[in-house]
């Protein structure tokens, strides 16, 4: 049984019992009538030929209030690309394939580069970024919701509790985070509970109770990858085009909407991810900032180190060394809770490795204090689609056109 705990700052919609899935659905569907739901999916080629992704278009048949489907992808040629149309072809729903790294988006990417607007980097944040342009240039939806493709345990039930509470008029939020279990025989979110937490916390010590800082110390899956939102929102919001995707767009959304506007939802399950390599000493190598959960680590501290700045938070090398010392003590505390609630749920516990992918997390840190500090140091950041449309008044049209070509295989 969930809990019914509410934050002080956020409103958090628990999972209080199993619902009617047929009867809200039914209601669901009512709403978006009214309230077009737009489901993007970033998403690599390779993803088509896993299981997860399989599953997810097997229960997106089962859908009746998404009225389109956008999947915005990289990595593949154009072979690739008539198989991904085949898989799609599936879906009910009207759907759309951005080709990202496509001759035609990447003569759009070269607009807008030439334009000194942005320079394309492959990567989910620019996924969800140009799924978030072509769903406002098409028009016909208000609320924009997102999930990652490698959800093996995906069921539709998960997509009517993300959409719900932006499209029920009752409540009606303008952004809205999921939260949800990473455990199978053992915890995973090793970035959100080894990292981000403490981190945030030990940040919090250090420079006092920041409003921003409390507002994603608030958040139970500071790092999950779904969410919904009214495209009012989605048209102003910069976000960055790496790791640090999630974090970024929690700051913006901070910055432009009112905290009862904002909330968090249980999505009811027990999420089961791919889960990616943290390589630490541990394994006899010594770890690589340039790849998998260290360059991840990095890439989000750098985020949230900008949005600080920009508020007017100096973070200069003795903070920094200060948060630092503190984080790593912090997130060694959080040991013992980890391997308690693991024990009395019964679950495998390595404690030596939790404390090794601390140290490495600690070694990211140190790399992102570096390269904070340099003086020529620059967040990547794309800019929100109202500059974008305003630069280019015929980008829209232009990307519209390109994605239909893309998706009709002309």
């Amino acid at each position: 049984m969930a809990d019914f705990y509410q934050h002080r700052l956020l409103t958090t919609l628990h999972h209080l019992r199993e619902m009617d899935h047929e009867e809200q659905s039914e209601k669901l569907a009512s709403y978006t009538r009214r309230r077009p739901i737009t489901l993007v999916l970033p998403a690599l080629y390779a993803e088509v030929k896993r299981p997860a992704l399989r599953c997810i278009v097997d229960e997106l048949k089962q859908v009746s209030y998404v009225n389109r489907v956008v999947i915005s992808m990289n990595r593949m040629n154009a072979e690739e690309l008539t198989h991904a149309r085949e898989f799609f072809s599936e879906l009910p729903q009207p759907f759309q394939i951005i080709w990202n790294d496509g001759p035609r988006l990447s003569e759009l990417y070269g607009q807008l580069e030439k334009a000194s607007l942005t320079s394309y980097t492959p990567g989910k944040g620019y996924n969800v970024w140009m799924a978030i342009g072509h769903t406002l240039a098409s028009g016909g939806t208000n609320i924009i919701a997102t999930h990652d493709t490698d959800i093996i345990s995906y069921h539709r039930e998960m997509l009517l509790r993300l959409c719900m509470p932006a499209a029920n008029p009752s409540i009606g939020y303008n952004f809205c985070k999921s939260y949800y279990g990473r455990v199978s025989d053992r915890m995973y979110g090793r970035v959100t509970r080894l990292f981000m937490g403490p981190l945030i916390r030990a940040m919090m010590r250090v420079l006092g109770p920041l409003p921003l800082l409390e507002f994603l110390d608030s958040f139970r899956y500071l790092l999950s990858g779904e969410f919904s939102m009214s495209v009012n929102l989605a048209s102003v919001l910069r976000l960055p085009g790496n790791w640090g995707l999630e974090v970024g767009m929690l700051c913006e959304v901070y910055h432009n909407t009112t905290l009862r506007r904002i909330c968090q939802v249980d999505l009811g399950m027990n999420f089961e991810h791919k889960h990616q390599h943290l390589e630490t000493k541990a394994d006899g190598v010594e770890p690589s900032p340039n790849s998998g959960l260290m360059k991840m680590a990095k890439e989000i501290v750098l985020t949230l180190y900008s949005n600080l700045t920009a508020d007017g938070v100096r973070l200069d090398s003795t903070a920094l060394k200060t948060i630092r010392l503190t984080y790593v003590k912090t997130a060694k505390d959080t040991i013992q809770r980890y391997h308690d609630d693991s024990v009395i749920n019964g679950l495998t516990y390595h404690r030596h490795e939790e404390a090794a992918a601390i140290e490495a997390f600690a070694s990211a840190l140190d790399i992102a204090d570096e390269q904070f500090l340099e003086d020529h140091y620059h967040h990547p950041e794309i800019p929100n689609w109202n500059r974008v449309f305003s630069a280019l008044p015929d980008f829209g049209d232009q990307l519209q056109e390109a994605v239909s070509l893309d998706t009709e295989g002309r």
